[in-house]
């Protein structure tokens, strides 16, 4: 007589997931089901999602990286006051610096005594969503013990 008990089903099942998908592909389909309040989680419509990168999905860590990078790429389009606070430099000479649009971005940079700080001034004020979603929204899952950030692209 053989036994199997639900544990070891589940265990099973997930092998089976995370052979097929990618962990935060998972993640994804789970976060969509509960959103939307669907019976089941497509995990292929999810990953495709995560492949093509219509939804981002990071840890707490990886999310704060992301937002560093993309904050890199944008220094230039920040308020001016904004920039003054984080350089010295007056706002009517940073607006000068900005008409480059995307130029700007290097000297900007250069001129920030803490990047780490406008950083995380940037990232207190409006949130990593605001930069990293199309809705400005950071969506929250937790799985397995750990939380995923969800942020929409597209």
């Amino acid at each position: 007589m053989m036994i199997v008990s639900d544990e070891q089903v589940k265990q099973q099942w997930y092998d089976h997931l995370t052979n097929d998908y990618e962990l935060q592909a998972i993640v994804l389909a789970q976060y969509h089901k509960l959103s939307t309040g669907a019976t089941e989680a497509d995990y292929d419509e999810a990953q495709n999602d995560y492949d093509s990168e219509h939804y981002l999905v990071y840890t707490d860590e990886e999310a704060d990286k992301a937002v560093r990078e993309e904050i890199e790429e944008m220094v230039w389009a920040f308020t001016p006051s904004f920039i003054q606070a984080h350089t010295g430099v007056d706002a009517d000479a940073i607006a000068k610096i900005q008409d480059m649009c995307e130029g700007a971005n290097e000297p900007i940079k250069a001129m920030i005594k803490d990047f780490d700080a406008f950083v995380e001034d940037a990232v207190s004020s409006d949130g990593r969503g605001h930069f990293l979603d199309v809705n400005l929204e950071e969506n929250e899952i937790t799985f397995n013990g750990i939380t995923y950030y969800i942020y929409g692209r597209v």
